[in-house]
């Protein structure tokens, strides 16, 4: 049976964990062909979307945010200014130890607890689980996926294998 780690801190430490290794991949590409990193991190999917260093910030935070929620703690998204390889690496190291590091039981109760997600046009009000499986993992994957989808646009040789993991 699954449990609210299972759908939530242990899914964001894996898709964090895929990311870093897609990221690593990029970082490759551009040693090897002597391209400037921050090319990389700042190269967007379209122009009215986050570039590749922004894509894992929101990431990172959106996932350690949701897991905040969920335990009802209080918390603020750092500020988005990691650009470079290594300060991105270290954002999401720090996100992965953080939710592996979270109590497995006060997620639990989080589950039908109450959302309030204030946004532009007012806001929305989820119960834990529906706020997990119809808003935080769907908003995670949109950033994981278009930093891939960024990295594979630059020409970075990845694979379904890269962005799925062991």
């Amino acid at each position: 049976m699954l449990k609210a780690i299972d759908v939530s801190a242990a899914i964001f430490v894996r898709g964090l964990t895929n990311l870093e290794t897609v990221l690593r991949k990029g970082e490759a590409f551009a040693a090897e062909r002597g391209i400037d990193p921050s090319t990389l991190l700042d190269a967007h999917l379209a122009a009215d979307m986050h570039s590749l260093a922004v894509q894992a910030h929101w990431a990172a935070e959106g996932a350690k945010l949701a897991v905040a929620r969920l335990l009802d703690a209080p918390a603020a998204p750092l500020p988005d200014d990691a650009r470079s390889f290594a300060a991105i690496y270290a954002r999401l190291d720090a996100a992965i130890a953080s939710l592996a590091a979270v109590d497995a039981g006060a997620l639990e109760a989080g589950l039908a607890r109450t959302i309030e997600l204030p946004h532009r046009g007012g806001g929305s009000s989820y119960r834990g689980d529906l706020f997990i499986t119809q808003f935080a993992i769907p908003n995670f994957f949109f950033h994981v996926t278009t930093a891939y989808a960024i990295l594979r646009r630059e020409g970075v040789a990845l694979q379904k294998g890269d962005f799925m993991g062991a």
